[in-house]
C-alpha cells in the first residue's frame, strides 16, 4: 500500500480517535489505495465496524473526517457496518464487504 505523506498522516490521525472515543472493532482501507492500483486524486476509501450500527455515532465520525479531509487534503470516504447487523443480517454476505474482508488492509 503507497500512500502519499499526507494520506499516511490523516488516516493515523482519523485511527487514533476512532480508538479513543469510540467502540470501533476493525478499521480498514480498501479499494484503489489498498491495492496501489490508486491515482494521486484517488480517494481513501475505509471501512469502519462498530458494534451497532448508530447515526449519531456515525455522523460524528463524519463530521471528524470532514475536517481531516480539510486538514491534509485528502478525500476520505467511510462506509460502515453494525457487527449486529453482520452477524445477525444479510450484509456479510453482500459483496462490498466480502471484497473488504479479502482485500482490505487494516490499520
Amino acid at each position: 500500500m503507497k500512500l502519499a505523506e499526507n494520506e499516511k498522516r490523516a488516516l493515523d490521525v482519523l485511527r487514533e480517535v476512532l480508538f479513543n472515543r469510540y467502540p470501533v472493532i476493525d478499521f480498514r482501507l480498501f479499494g484503489s489505495k489498498a491495492r496501489n492500483e490508486g491515482r494521486h486524486d484517488s480517494d481513501l476509501d475505509v471501512m469502519i465496524e462498530i458494534p451497532e450500527y448508530d447515526q449519531a455515532m456515525v455522523a460524528e465520525i463524519d463530521n471528524i473526517i470532514f475536517q481531516l479531509n480539510l486538514e491534509h487534503d485528502v478525500f476520505i470516504s467511510a462506509l460502515y457496518f453494525g457487527k449486529d447487523e453482520l452477524e445477525e443480517g444479510p450484509l456479510s454476505e453482500t459483496p462490498i464487504y466480502k471484497v473488504i474482508q479479502r482485500e482490505g488492509v487494516p490499520l
